[in-house]
């Protein structure tokens, strides 16, 4: 037996100094990247703000393989450790952290749809790390993902090229930024047709999925009231009356383990149709930035898609005074 456990020891040691060896560390002050196979890690102090997965988590037990997503934020954490995304919901298993996806599109006469990959019709996937970056006051990496029509013949569409960068903060919230630009990969142009949801989607955690919760974007405005969390933006409208309303921020804000968090998304003021109209589902944790909302567009060779989002996490009930200095802060700051 103490041969057994000293062979293991030394096996779990190797192992562990391979995966050491195989890592990418940068630091920036209290800022840290770590990079290992299945994914990228950025740390404050210690303590997780968020982890991209460039390989598909662990499914839930009972859940069909086609729902294997890579490319995507999850967890993202405040500053206490409450992780405030949620992946592979009982409701929605396609809906994961913080990701992208255009929902009804055309391509070469062709509807194809990234985002409900249980239709098996397209799903968009991590393709590699760019580099990864420390510089003072912030630490990030650049990606790229495929957005792949996936029905015969498989037809890769768009690269999508992610730079993520989290900013050194005094430890009470936590910031990072989402660049996303998306190129098209082939001579015919992909049409986003009008629709009320697709873009950059945000999936809250479980805690905050009510099993009562009827899912309908015509459900009853005193069922929403009642949801563990609840959605505000900056016209000061809640779930109901902010959605499809073109917004600066959203904010979902509600309680886990008995205890206030929030996590903010603010759109860049020169974001494509900014600020762009917000889809926020009037029951379950879900909203989307869906400049689909207000008509069709095309992304071809000589148009790429560019948006800039920051996301604010706190442990506290969203305040939107703070909410909006921050974003006025944002646009006053040439360099961010």
């Amino acid at each position: 037996m103490k041969l057994f456990q000293l062979t293991y020891s030394l096996l779990f040691l190797a192992c562990t100094q391979t995966a050491s060896a195989q890592s990418s560390d940068q630091t920036s002050g209290k800022l840290q990247l770590i990079e290992v196979e299945p994914k990228v890690e950025i740390r404050l102090s210690g303590k997780p703000i968020l982890t991209y997965n460039k390989i598909s988590p662990p499914l839930p037990d009972g859940l069909a393989a086609i729902y294997q997503r890579s490319g995507f934020l999850h967890p993202v954490a405040s500053p206490s450790g409450r992780v405030v995304t949620g992946a592979f919901a009982a409701d929605h298993p396609h809906q994961n952290g913080i990701f992208t996806a255009w929902v009804m599109t055309k391509w070469n006469d062709r509807p194809i749809d990234f985002w409900n990959l249980g239709k098996g019709i397209g799903r968009v996937s991590h393709q590699q790390v760019v580099q990864s970056f420390a510089e003072p006051g912030k630490i990030g990496f650049v990606v790229e993902l495929v957005h792949t029509a996936e029905e015969k013949p498989v037809v890769d569409i768009l690269r999508e090229r992610w730079k993520v960068t989290a900013w050194e903060t005094d430890g009470s919230y936590h910031q990072f930024d989402l660049e996303t630009t998306q190129t098209a990969l082939t001579d015919s142009p992909l049409t986003i047709e009008k629709y009320h949801y697709g873009g950059v989607g945000y999936r809250g955690p479980a805690q905050w999925l009510s099993d009562k919760a009827p899912d309908s974007k015509d459900a009853d405005p005193s069922i929403a009231e009642r949801q563990p969390f609840q959605f505000i933006n900056d016209r000061g409208s809640d779930r109901i009356e902010g959605n499809e309303q073109n917004a600066r921020w959203v904010s979902a804000t509600g309680q886990i383990d008995g205890r206030p968090v929030s996590i903010t998304v603010m759109c860049h003021e020169d974001n494509f149709r900014s600020p762009q109209a917000a889809r926020l589902h009037p029951t379950k944790p879900y909203f989307a930035y869906s400049p689909c909302i207000d008509g069709q567009f095309t992304i071809d060779r000589q148009n790429e898609y560019r948006a800039t989002f920051r996301y604010l996490v706190t442990d506290a009930v969203a305040d939107a005074l703070w909410i909006q200095k921050q974003w006025d802060q944002w646009h006053e700051n040439d360099d961010d």
